[in-house]
């Protein structure tokens, strides 16, 4: 009788804590509270790891996760937007409390968007736009910024000649912002002929293309690359061909690498927008999102700079371009991107 008495209290318990559990498939029980202590978690799934602007953007946030009291889990889409998506539904079957992610194909992710808004996970598109309610995109100025760059290139080759784009790739908003802007400015230019490649943000494709553009076109005047990590891999096919005195070569983000070939005249000129700025701001917004907090703007921006020696900074005055523009030099460009945590959004 005990015997039978102690298998029927442990049944009477099993039962209690299952239906304390509200099942295996269910939430807590009517009258109870959610655990609303615990870390919020962000979902970052980027392009790739093996560009230096992504893996600065992973130092940037983490120390923002750090100094928020936020999870954040780092993916890899490398560069293959079919993983990129399955990535994202990843993260909505996880159930995180927000996803951020930076497109490859800003148009083939309004899908898996709209499925995260259906569960109630805000998003961030990192330079790029998706017209989702609960999207919300962070970019630089981007083409204006590039258009800028096109009118000083064309304005030192004299309005004429053979200039080389190497863009990113076709429908990631920023290599199409970048893309186009340098367009609008050569466009001005009917003497100039522009020779495009894309290079996927990946350095190795960059210096290729810029080895194949070169030998085709020896009388080259100057390249452009939308992005600094590549860009110094392109810059090293115009060392290679002995051409550093016939080539400018200018760039786009303001890596500390590419600062100091600023400083020391490999290239005429780059934009900071900063690594690990990007990388801190875009956590900010993340949490903030993930809080329940919605920004007034669904476009969300954040102040740039061109970097330029002193020298050079004298010339673009000269050329008494239609534009206001914040430039700083090198080191100066090198000490913003450290103090990372300390910027304002435009």
């Amino acid at each position: 009788m005990k015997k039978f008495v102690s298998i029927a209290l442990v049944l009477i318990l099993a039962l209690s804590l299952l239906a304390g559990c509200g099942g295996e498939t269910g939430g807590p029980d009517e009258g109870t509270t959610p655990d609303t202590d615990a870390k919020k978690v962000l979902g970052i799934i980027l392009i790739d790891l093996t560009n230096q602007f992504f893996v600065d953007m992973v130092e940037g946030g983490n120390q923002a996760a750090e100094d928020y009291g936020v999870e954040v889990i780092w993916k890899s889409s490398d560069g293959n937007i079919d993983k990129q998506i399955s990535l994202m539904e990843n993260f909505i079957e996880q159930g995180v409390d927000c996803i951020l992610v930076n497109p490859i194909d800003s148009a083939a992710l309004e899908g898996v968007i709209r499925q995260a808004s259906e569960a109630g996970i805000p998003t961030v598109t990192m330079a790029g736009n998706v017209d989702v309610d609960s999207n919300y995109c962070t970019v630089y100025n981007d083409y204006e910024n590039t258009k800028i760059i096109g009118d000083i290139v064309a304005n030192m080759v004299g309005g004429e000649g053979k200039v080389a784009l190497l863009y990113g790739n076709k429908g990631n908003l920023v290599s199409d912002l970048r893309q186009g802007g340098f367009q609008e400015a050569m466009a001005a230019y009917p003497d100039i002929e522009l020779i495009e490649q894309p290079m996927n943000w990946d350095p190795a494709t960059g210096l290729k293309a810029a080895q194949d553009i070169i030998a085709a076109n020896p009388d080259l005047k100057a390249l452009h690359c939308v992005s600094d990590a590549v860009t110094l891999a392109a810059y090293q096919a115009v060392k290679d061909a002995g051409k550093e005195d016939q080539i400018l070569v200018t760039s786009f983000d303001g890596n500390p690498d590419a600062c100091i070939a600023v400083e020391e005249g490999q290239l005429k000129l780059s934009v900071l927008t900063g690594s690990k700025r990007a990388g801190y701001w875009n956590v900010q917004v993340g949490v903030q999102l993930a809080n329940g907090e919605r920004p007034d703007d669904q476009i969300i921006n954040m102040a740039t700079h061109f970097v330029m020696t002193d020298e050079m900074k004298a010339t673009v005055e000269a050329m008494n371009l239609d534009a206001d523009i914040s430039i700083i030099g090198p080191q100066e460009a090198i000490a913003m991107a450290d103090l990372y945590t300390d910027f304002e959004p435009k």
